[in-house]
Parts: C-alpha cells; structure tokens; sequence
C-alpha cells in the first residue's frame, strides 16, 4: 500500500490531472489530502467552499487513485 499527501490547495488547478496521472504512473494507490485546507474551506467565517475539493477528489479518483480525506486541524486560523 503506497500513498502520499497531496494538498491541492497549494496548487493551480490546471496542475491537478497532470499530478494524479504522475501519482498513479509512480504506483502510488493513495492520496492524503486536507489536513492544511481548512483556509481555503472557510476563507471568511460562516462562508464554506467545498466545490474546489470536489473537484480536487473527482481529479484524483478520476486517474484511479483512492483518497483519504483528513480533518483541516492542522490548519492555523486567519487573523
């Protein structure tokens, strides 16, 4: 079982197929992603945005790749 961390948050998302498909080219199977988005999740208080993580796990699963999905608590708070 091999796997990595990913945080797509940190980069375009034009970037995002192509890194999938190098992911899988690698023999990796799993991909860690959201401990650090939690930013990006709720950017202004009360004011969620999961459409680009949507997107972020469509991408992944899309070049056969199984993602883990990790709680953003290790995301420091704006402000």
């Amino acid at each position: 079982m091999l796997g990595i961390c990913y945080y797509p948050e940190h980069w375009p998302e034009h970037m995002w197929q192509q890194d999938a498909q190098e992911m899988k080219a690698l023999g990796l199977r799993f991909v860690r992603i959201g401990e650090f988005a939690w930013s990006r999740l709720e950017a202004t208080e009360g004011n969620y945005s999961f459409e680009w993580l949507d997107r972020a796990i469509d991408t992944l699963a899309a070049a056969g790749l199984e993602v883990i999905m990790c709680t953003p608590t290790a995301t420091p708070q704006n402000g």
